[in-house]
C-alpha cells in the first residue's frame, strides 16, 4: 500500500498522457503523484488505518504545491516541489504518527512528484514533460490524499481517498 497526493487534472492528465507515450508499462504503475509514505504492507482489517487517514485529513487544510524542474532520481523522472514542501512534510508527519499509522520506512522524506518510472536519456521527452507542467501552471492545490493498494499482478488501484477538510483562502 501507499498514501499519495495525486497530481490533479489538468496537469495530472497531461503528465499521464506523456508518461504512457514513453513508458509501455505505465498503465501498471501509479499515476503522477507525490508520495507521502513509503510503500508498506498492511493486513485486513484496514478500518483502523482508514479512520486514521480520515482524522488526519479532517484536521489538515488544503494547500498549494508548485512543481519545479524535472530531475532523474532513483531510476525515474521526478519534479521538484518548490512550494508547499513544509505543508507536505507536516501532512506526512501527521500520517505517520499514532497507533494505526503506516510504518515510517527507512528513506527520508523528499518533496518530489513522481512523473515517470523509467530512466530517460531522451531530452525531447523531458522537454515535453516540462512544457506540459509549464502550460498547466506549475501549481495546484492538494485537496485530498489517496490510499493506494496493489493487486497481485503489480497494478495499482485507489482503495480510498480522504479530503483535506479545512477551508482554504485562495489569493
Amino acid at each position: 500500500m501507499a498514501i499519495v497526493a495525486r497530481i490533479p487534472d489538468p496537469l495530472g492528465r497531461r503528465l499521464d498522457v506523456l508518461r504512457r507515450r514513453f513508458d509501455p508499462e505505465a498503465d501498471r504503475a501509479m499515476a503522477a503523484h507525490i508520495p507521502l509514505t513509503a510503500l508498506f504492507q498492511s493486513e485486513p482489517s484496514f478500518l483502523p488505518l482508514e479512520r486514521h487517514c480520515w482524522r488526519v485529513c479532517h484536521e489538515t487544510p488544503q494547500f498549494r504545491v508548485e512543481l519545479g524542474r524535472i530531475v532523474e532520481h532513483e531510476g525515474g523522472l521526478q519534479a521538484e516541489v518548490t512550494a508547499g514542501r513544509d505543508e507536505l512534510a507536516a501532512l506526512r508527519e501527521a500520517l505517520l504518527a499514532g497507533q494505526h499509522a503506516p510504518p515510517t520506512g527507512d528513506a527520508p522524506f523528499e518533496s518530489r512528484a513522481v512523473v515517470g518510472w523509467r530512466p530517460l536519456r531522451n531530452e525531447f521527452v523531458v522537454a515535453d514533460i516540462e512544457e506540459a507542467i509549464a502550460k498547466s501552471n506549475r501549481s495546484f492545490y492538494v485537496e485530498r490524499i489517496e490510499l493506494m493498494a496493489q493487486y497481485p499482478d503489480g497494478t495499482w488501484y485507489e482503495r480510498d481517498f480522504y479530503t483535506l477538510d479545512r477551508a482554504v483562502v485562495r489569493a
